[in-house]
């Protein structure tokens, strides 16, 4: 399988590459936009090329035949694991490297292995022999699961974070509600002494001055003077016939 070319060969193809290649490992450096996958490490989204991809997930794929662990890796009886990290690999694949203490591949030659190193052919062109192909699909299947993984976390932490929004807009509500009513019964109180005010004053009687006192007794003076008068011929009568 070729691989697309990593150089350019015309100022248009140049301006073509650097929109595709904006994309660099963020372990080597590597602006290969093709083999550069995304994926979360450590709950941070990050991009690798292929072989910085599987060397940050050891634990994820057996190194030599980059059979894809989707669910839990093999079991122990069927299995070695690296001393010097957490690379599980098939007993069938260590071969006569199982004998503890077993190192994988990547460990046992840490400056020169690589995952991925396409094949340049005599005439420039890069190219992918089988165990290459299935280096980069165990990668692309790390990086899908490791998105997958991502997305069903962000939709569950979407769905809590509704939840407490209906949740405090509901209280919200409630405290306004509340406060309505307390300015609501704050506008009664202010208003009810003015009213008890008006209502004791139309019950109590006028009150009258000593000016207006004095003509009131003169004039029921007089009054009973001459209601005395009008009594007074009977009165004698009554004392002659005596």
């Amino acid at each position: 399988m070729n691989l697309p070319s990593s150089t350019a060969t015309s100022t248009s193809e140049s301006t073509h590459t650097a929109a595709i290649s904006s994309e660099t490992c963020d372990t080597c450096g590597s602006q290969d936009s093709w083999v550069i996958h995304s994926a979360r490490l450590r709950g941070i989204l990050r991009f690798f090329c292929t072989h910085c991809l599987l060397r940050n997930h050891p634990a994820s794929f057996c190194p030599t035949c980059f059979a894809f662990y989707d669910s839990s890796p093999p079991h122990q009886s069927r299995r070695v694991s690296c001393s010097d990290c957490s690379s599980v690999t098939h007993i069938q694949c260590a071969g006569d490297a199982k004998s503890p203490p077993y190192r994988c591949p990547p460990c046992r030659d840490p400056d020169s292995f690589s995952f991925f190193r396409p094949i340049v052919g005599p005439d420039g062109a890069r190219c992918m022999d089988k165990s290459l192909s299935d280096a980069f699909l165990c990668a692309a299947k790390i990086a899908a699961f490791s998105m997958n993984k991502a997305v069903t976390f962000y939709k569950s932490e979407a769905e809590r974070k509704g939840k407490d929004a209906a949740v405090a807009k509901k209280r919200a509500r409630e405290a306004l509600e509340d406060v309505l009513k307390l300015d609501e019964k704050a506008k009664l109180a202010v208003s009810k002494p003015s009213s008890v005010e008006v209502s004791g004053n139309r019950d109590q009687k006028p009150k009258q001055s000593p000016a207006s006192n004095g003509a009131l007794k003169q004039i029921e003076s007089s009054a009973a003077t001459t209601q005395l008068k009008k009594q007074s011929p009977s009165v004698v009568q009554v004392k002659q016939e005596k």
